[in-house]
């Protein structure tokens, strides 16, 4: 049995000149992922852009597992808990038809028990998912697995909770490295800090990550440069149906605002204003998009709060990639999802350490 290695490191490559970052490199091999607390596909989506089959999303969100479906028609969705037997049976079918065959599980599992923007309750029955999802990886063996999760998991005081993780996957002879990662730094228009866990069959330093993640590193990108090209959007029709073909850019609808909350809102400097609709600045990545009670964060130069899509394309999700559910479910559905660009650097850095790619 392999002994735990586990490397807790918050650092961020170093600040150096940009540099082009690589091409995505696809895999040639047929290598299945099954995607856990999959929630819209944010991990799966670059799963798919790095050649990898998709076959099966588990998220107990009813809504996120019709967008993952309606968007990954290849593989199974299945809206339940990954902490049931039986859905992890099912997945281990899926990933492996023939019992053997590459394979990597992914997850990012609900993170409002540890965010500091969440409950930040040590006892939050949400932090036991993640130990359901480092059992499944064990009972599913795949050659590796990637975590991702609020960079407050690492505090000291959900340090026991942590620990238990990683000794559970130590069980299934896996070692265990972390590094927090900054979504601005990877073509994502927004600052954006999170845990990823990178879980192999062999013990992989965080300095060898840090290396091989710098290759990817790209310069900063504005808000104004990822809204580019978008129009001016219709307010959302009260007969509105995330199934209608309304013409134009799929979420791309602004909210019915008062002329009282317009105001406060046209009042407000790009880059000011309170946490429930801070104003975004246009030279700059966005600050991370939040999810529940508050409010989306307001346009730099429009009196409203951004779009379903304008969100999408902060997370790095492209416009063919379609948000289902009522609005204010679908910006949730975004903001807590991994952004595809981040999620893709991360996969295929794993991905090359195990052998898979």
């Amino acid at each position: 049995m392999a002994s735990l290695q586990i490397d807790t490191d918050s650092r961020r490559p170093a600040k150096k000149q940009p540099v082009a970052a690589p091409r995505i490199k696809k895999s040639k091999r047929v290598v299945r992922v099954g995607d856990l607390c999959c929630g819209m596909g944010g991990i799966s989506l670059a799963a798919r852009q790095l050649g990898m089959q998709v076959v099966v999303g588990v998220d107990a969100n009813a809504a996120a597992v019709r967008t993952f479906k309606k968007n990954f028609p290849e593989a199974e969705a299945i809206e339940g808990s990954v902490r049931s037997s039986r859905i992890v049976k099912c997945c281990e079918k899926l990933l492996k038809p023939s019992g053997r065959g590459l394979s990597i599980v992914v997850s990012g599992p609900p993170c409002q028990g540890f965010s500091v923007a969440g409950s930040r309750d040590p006892s939050d029955p949400r932090n036991q998912i993640l130990m359901a999802v480092a059992r499944d990886i064990v009972t599913l063996a795949p050659d590796c697995a990637l975590v991702e999760n609020v960079s407050a998991v690492l505090s000291e005081e959900h340090a026991q909770r942590l620990k238990k993780f990683c000794n559970l996957l130590s069980d299934g002879e896996y070692f265990v490295t972390s590094l927090v990662l900054d979504a601005s730094e990877f073509g994502v228009a927004q600052k954006r800090k999170r845990v990823f866990f990178f879980i192999l069959r062999r013990h992989v330093t965080a300095h060898e990550l840090l290396k091989r993640l710098e290759l990817h590193r790209q310069p900063a990108i504005s808000v104004e440069s990822a809204f580019q090209d978008l129009p001016s959007p219709l307010v959302r029709p009260t007969d509105y149906s995330d199934e209608g073909d309304y013409g134009v850019v799929h979420n791309h609808f602004a909210m019915c605002h008062s002329q009282r909350v317009i105001e406060k809102i046209a009042a407000l400097a790009p880059g000011s204003g309170p946490m429930s609709y801070r104003r975004l600045s246009a030279t700059r990545p966005s600050n991370t998009l939040f999810s529940g009670h508050r409010a989306p964060p307001a346009h730099f130069s429009d009196p409203r709060s951004i779009t379903v899509r304008e969100a999408a394309r902060l997370q790095g999700f492209p416009d063919d990639f379609r948000v289902y559910g009522t609005f204010g479910n679908q910006m949730e559905q975004v903001t807590n999802a991994v952004p595809p660009p981040l999620a893709s650097v991360a996969l295929q850095v794993l991905a090359e350490l195990s052998g898979v790619l």
